[in-house]
């Protein structure tokens, strides 16, 4: 009996002891939800809202490009009045006689390979534009997102020493958490005070350029 009480007594305390270390491990690992820093932080938002006008470009373009979109439609459309175009022609023949037949088919095979071939010239336009506002985009996030790291780095050491913790994980990668671990909120905040808003070089620069293209000698564009 003696000995079941102590191996009891043993037991507890050394389920004590872990619950000790656990508490104190937690303590020590804060969590921030990222998507929500993303939503929410001046920094994001000020983002997309300078980048508002590419992004709806980029949208609009991957649509029409896309398989069930406007140029897509187009080809179909293309295609269909080219199948009618020659089936109205060839039940006419017997009507107009061959030499008539022959000089309309002539025209109307050069009038739809012009025209198809104005449509893979503007597919291919539009296919190289959607890949320059692509690489433009992603150069530009890059950009905020250096400025981003940078502010968040003081961001974090502050919350870490305020918090006596060690560490802070993104909270996406934590199957399930204790109350009090999310400090989200206080990162937002203080992100905020370091980063208000992004500075877009690259934005700027392209902006400026139509304006020095369009410019007249006379208004310095020379």
């Amino acid at each position: 009996m003696n000995t079941v009480l102590k191996t009891i007594k043993f037991a507890t305390a050394g389920l004590l002891a872990a619950a000790t270390i656990s508490t104190a491990s937690l303590a020590d690992i804060l969590l921030v939800d990222d998507e929500r820093v993303e939503r929410e932080a001046a920094a994001y938002k000020d983002f997309n809202l300078q980048t508002t006008q590419i992004r709806e470009s980029i949208l609009a373009l991957r649509n029409r490009l896309a398989r069930g979109g406007t140029f897509e439609q187009a080809l179909a459309d293309f295609s269909n009045r080219q199948k009618a175009a020659f089936d109205d022609l060839e039940k006419r023949k017997s009507l107009i006689g061959n030499d008539a037949y022959q000089a309309e088919f002539a025209q109307k095979e050069a009038e739809y390979q012009a025209e198809g071939a104005n449509l893979q010239r503007s597919y291919q336009n539009e296919t190289e534009q959607l890949q320059r506002l692509e690489l433009v985009f992603d150069r530009l996030r890059q950009e905020a997102q250096t400025q981003v790291e940078r502010a968040r780095q003081p961001v974090i050491r502050n919350i870490l020493k305020d918090r006596s913790a060690k560490i802070i994980m993104r909270k996406r990668l934590v199957m399930g958490s204790a109350s009090g671990l999310d400090v989200t909120t206080e990162f937002i905040e203080q992100l905020d005070v370091e980063l208000p808003a992004v500075t877009l070089a690259l934005l700027q620069q392209q902006q400026q350029q139509p304006a020095a293209e369009g410019a007249t000698p006379e208004q310095g564009g020379n």
